[in-house]
């Protein structure tokens, strides 16, 4: 006698999914983000920075889009000020692109005094949030910014795109923190 075990629920289980990590520029991962898979389905992170949407269907167009909102004052203070306007001034600029985007507080596409008077109000607690940006940015880990010195020049992904999905995709994004361009924020929080 022979017995022959099939598996007939294999098909249906998908092989289909995208994961990633969010981590600041230094590799520390940030939880506490919520990422989002096609404007609804979405996930927090945890202390690891991880994330992972399985099961999706084969075929399909799916989009991640990372965010934090919370704490606009953590790991801002008056150093940071003081880094911005050394670089403003010409003394010491600001050596990475990550830290350029962090000073502009108030999302204009450059680095100016507009932005320390932003950064000042949240740091004396005038106001709860900065102008016309989030607490936190998310930038594909993989992008390469043209002219370094420069992250404005062209627009930075934000957000990862997958065509086609029909298999195992990888979204890693670089975590910014918004006003924090000496790295003192705390990504778990």
């Amino acid at each position: 006698m022979e017995l022959i075990i099939q598996n007939n629920l294999a098909a249906c289980i998908s092989q289909v999914s995208i994961s990633g990590a969010l981590s600041t520029e230094s590799g520390s991962p940030v939880g506490n983000a919520l990422v989002t898979l096609n404007g609804s389905d979405s996930l927090t992170t945890m202390g690891d920075g991880l994330f992972l949407f399985e099961f999706l269907q084969a075929g399909g167009d799916y989009t991640i889009l990372p965010s934090k909102l919370s704490d606009v004052d953590n790991g801002v203070t008056t150093f940071d000020m003081v880094l911005i306007t050394r670089h403003i001034l010409g003394l010491v600029p600001l050596d990475s692109p990550y830290k350029l985007i962090a000073a502009d507080a108030n999302r204009s596409g450059s680095v100016s005094t507009l932005d320390l008077v932003d950064i000042r109000k949240v740091v004396l607690g005038l106001q709860p949030e900065f102008t016309n940006n989030s607490s936190w940015r998310f930038i594909d880990k993989n992008y390469h910014f043209p002219d370094p010195a420069d992250p404005f020049g062209e627009p930075f992904p934000e957000f990862l795109s997958f065509n086609n999905l029909s298999g195992i995709e990888i979204a890693d994004f670089i975590a910014v923190k918004t006003g924090d361009v000496n790295g003192s924020a705390d990504p778990l929080e």
